[in-house]
């Protein structure tokens, strides 16, 4: 089985979190990240759908 890997951190998602940015989403693996995302999303425009 092929695991998704959190954009920020790197770490294996187990449980999904969803973050909507300018009206995409990014999954990332916990609130620290989904923080992050939120501080930065021009950095992880590139993981959202």
């Amino acid at each position: 089985m092929n695991a998704k890997k959190c954009p920020v951190c790197g770490w294996e998602i187990k449980e999904a979190f969803k973050v909507q940015v300018h009206g995409k989403e990014i999954v990332v693996c916990c609130q620290d990240c989904a923080k992050t995302v939120k501080e930065s999303p021009a950095k992880y425009s590139g993981h959202m759908k």
